[in-house]
Order: structure tokens, then sequence, then C-alpha cells
């Protein structure tokens, strides 16, 4: 779902090395980042007693390091493309913005902000169900709190989110937050600097916005009256890699869950890095909110912007159909019925969607996405079903004739997640991300190429 009103589904640094040497040089990914990159990160390097013996190379399979750090701590820095498969943990800096009013909801901003960090810390522990010394590779902080509610709204006020929040009157897009408004000399006041600026120095890597789902019709300064006031789940720009990890000088403006409009394209993209902003729906769980971040991961995989990452994420999340099975769709998102999919065993399904129908004999499935679990019948469908899945398998050609194993899927795989991520199939959400190739994987891709960590892309 990517256009979201007020109340729908969305809701420091460490410095110096690991001492410890976690990378195996025999599994790591045949790729090489360009020389330029190489050169553009040596005086860095240096700058963090980073022993560089051949240009970066040796080193950078040798040595663990922790993100942010006093060598690269921004976004998009080509120190990150360079040494991508040798952090081993990162600390991402978030800017949490309340702008909710509700007294009842208000009070919680710090507590689900809080929550939605430990389900990102636990969803980045690689094979983490069955694996309890994994350790957590996503460490989220947060930077800055800051509160845009008001103390006491204006006599005649009818929402419950503040008169602060940001709307855009004239939005021709899925949603009317004003997000260009973020990088004004206004909210430079209440956040101590620019926005791009804090990019830029690092101290936020993230944006998260924290509002009350309020529905009720919205009145411009105009007279013009909006049905609602929408937020987008989760926006991205995101600068553009080639094969060679070398940026192109190029913009992804759907690298989140729907595309940016083009004025808040240009406000993102002014940052020069990648800018991420997610919208946490105060009347909601943490699982609202992974959904939502799920959701940006779709989007940003898909989207090419890191080529590399593309055709191992469309494998991973069923979005192959149409390449793998010949179907006329690429993914199940199409399904517009809740009984879209009827399983007839454990590998073989009957779909319908719209006027088209069809046999499956062998599935042979990945790990599905955000709204489809493997045994998913429909959108956000949880049952017992047992199909089998790829999941905790992917990409490690552990079965026969060198392809992943197979392995019974049912909603028991992830029950353990509920407490921590009760909504939104938040549950779900932790054990898809778990499943994600991480942090000391031993995947390899369909070519035999090993598979790279797949979260420091997000910050690329």
């Amino acid at each position: 779902m990517k256009s979201v009103s007020l109340l729908s589904f969305a809701a420091a640094a460490l410095f110096g090395l690991v001492l410890s040497c976690t990378s195996d040089p025999s599994t790591s990914d045949a790729f090489e980042p360009s020389e330029s990159t190489f050169d553009a990160v040596a005086e860095t390097d240096a700058a963090a007693g980073v022993s560089r013996s051949d240009g970066g190379r040796d080193d950078a399979t040798a040595t663990g390091l922790v993100w942010p750090n006093h060598a690269s701590y921004a976004t998009s820095d080509p120190w990150l493309v360079v040494h991508h498969d040798v952090i081993t943990e990162m600390r991402p800096r978030v800017l949490a913005i309340n702008f909710d009013n509700d007294p009842t909801t208000r009070n919680n901003w710090k507590k689900h902000v809080e929550q939605l960090i430990a389900g990102f810390a636990e969803g980045s522990r690689y094979h983490g169900y069955s694996d309890p010394t994994a350790k957590p590779f996503l460490k989220y902080e947060v930077s800055k709190w800051v509160d845009l509610a008001d103390e006491t709204p204006p006599a005649g006020w009818p929402h419950k989110y503040s008169t602060k929040l940001p709307v855009n009157c004239n939005s021709t897009a899925f949603y009317q937050f004003d997000y260009a408004a973020l990088f004004e000399e206004k909210m430079a006041a209440a956040f101590g600097a620019p926005l791009c600026e804090l990019f830029a120095r690092g101290e936020v890597h993230e944006v998260w916005l924290h509002a009350n789902g309020d529905p009720s019709p919205y009145t411009c300064p105009d007279g013009k009256v909006l049905d609602t006031v929408g937020i987008a789940e989760i926006l991205e720009a995101k600068p553009k890699y080639d094969a060679s990890g070398r940026k192109t000088g190029e913009f992804e403006r759907c690298a989140g869950n729907g595309c940016l409009a083009p004025r808040d394209f240009e406000a993102f993209k002014a940052c020069g890095r990648t800018v991420r902003v997610l919208y946490i729906n105060s009347t909601r769980g943490p699982g609202c909110a992974m959904h939502s971040a799920g959701h940006g991961y779709e989007w940003m995989a898909r989207s090419g912007a890191v080529p590399e990452l593309k055709p191992r994420f469309m494998e991973f999340a069923n979005f192959d159909l149409d390449t793998r099975l010949g179907l006329p769709f690429r993914d199940w998102y199409t399904c517009d019925a809740p009984d879209c999919l009827t399983f007839t065993g454990p590998n073989s399904v009957n779909w319908k969607v719209r006027d088209m129908s069809g046999s499956i004999p062998e599935l042979d499935q990945g790990c599905g996405n955000v709204h489809f679990a493997p045994n998913a019948r429909g959108h956000y469908d949880e049952n017992d079903f047992e199909v089998l899945s790829r999941c905790e398998h992917f990409g490690l050609r552990d079965g026969e004739n060198g392809k992943d194993e197979v392995e019974s899927f049912s909603r028991a795989k992830y029950a353990r997640y509920r407490t921590l991520a009760p909504d939104c199939g938040g549950a779900w959400q932790v054990y898809w991300r778990q499943s994600f190739p991480g942090f000391g994987n031993r995947a390899k891709d369909s070519s035999g190429r090993p598979m790279r960590n797949w979260w420091p892309y997000i910050f690329w």
C-alpha cells in the first residue's frame, strides 16, 4: 500500500575498529569497487587508522568496522561501498519528529520509536530464528528528539495532529504532507540546522515522523478542503549506482513506497545523498511501521538503484513470477481478492486474478514479500496451511542438485515475534527480515556468486 492517510497502516557514533576479524575473504563477493571509488576513500581511511596495503583491497576483507565512524559518517559515502563487506554493525542516527497533539497517543512517542528500534534490531539478526548467537546488525539510535506538538492548540483546531504539520494543499501526489517543508528555514530552527546539513554531518541518517492517524477533512488557508491529510508510509531518494559501485550522478525518486513528487524530490536530492523519511502512525504499533519500512526496502531493491541487489531480491521476494513461471504479472500484489490463491499442495497453487486464472504445479518459491508470506492466500493473509519455502535456506544451495533446501512454512514460524511486533503482520516482518542474506551469510546467487550483506545497501 503506498497511498495512505494519517489513519492507515504506516505507523552517536562509535569510533574505531572492531577488534576481531569476522570476514572470510574466500566468501567475499566478486563485486569490485571502481578505482575512483577506492581513491575517494583513501584519505578518510588514513584518518581512520586503517592500513591500506593495496588501495584498501586487502584490509577491506580483513578488518571489521562499525559505521558510522570518524572516517565515514554520512549516507552515500564512497567509503560504504568499499567497506560494505567488512562492516560488522551499523548504528544509524534518527531524527525523530513528533506532530501528535492527542495526549493519549503523544505520550507514547518515544516508546513507539524505541519499540521500532527493537524490531529493526531483531529483524537484522541473520537467521536469528535458528541461531541464538546471531547479533543485531542494525542498532538505530535517536540523535535528535524534536517535539512539534502544540502545547495548547489554537481555539477551533479540530485535528489530533499539530498545526505545525506541513500540508501541501496543491499536491498532485498520492500524499499531502509537505516533505519539502522539512528542508526549509523554519524547520531548520527546530532541528538546530538545515536538514541537508544534518545529513552531511552524519548527525542524521533517517527521519521518522510520528503523527496521529486523524482521518478528518482538512481546510486549507484558501478555503480548499482536502478529504484528509495523507502521509506516505516511507519515501526515499537515492543515488543511482553502476555495476562497479560508482555513482552515476542520477537519483532514484522511487526508492520508497511510491515516488516522490517533483518538488519533494528536488528537496531530497539537494542533499546529494540517500534521504529516507518513515511515517509512524501514533495510533498503531511497531509492526505497522515495520510493515511500511518493508515496502521501502521492496521499492529500493527493485528500483535498480543498486544493480547487484535487484535480481537477488526479486528472486527472494517472489517478484519474478513473470520471468520464472511465465505468469502475466510480476508478483502477487496483483491479487484483487482475499482468495486469490488456493494452495493445492505444499508446492502447488491455483490462482485467479481479475478475469485470469491458472495453476502452478511446481511453485518453487523464494520467501515472499511484505503482503504475501509464502502461504498467503491474499493480501495480509496469515494461516496455518503448510507450504514449502526457501526462507531459511535462501541462497545456501544446500539442497539436491545445488538448489536451495526447502522447508515447511506456516505462521507458526514467526509466532515468537508477536509480542515484539503484534500488529500489521509485524511478526512476519521480523522473520522475513531475518531471512535476508545478512552479516556473515554464506549465500550465493543463481550464478554462483557470493551474496553480500543486504543491510548496508540502504545507506549507500
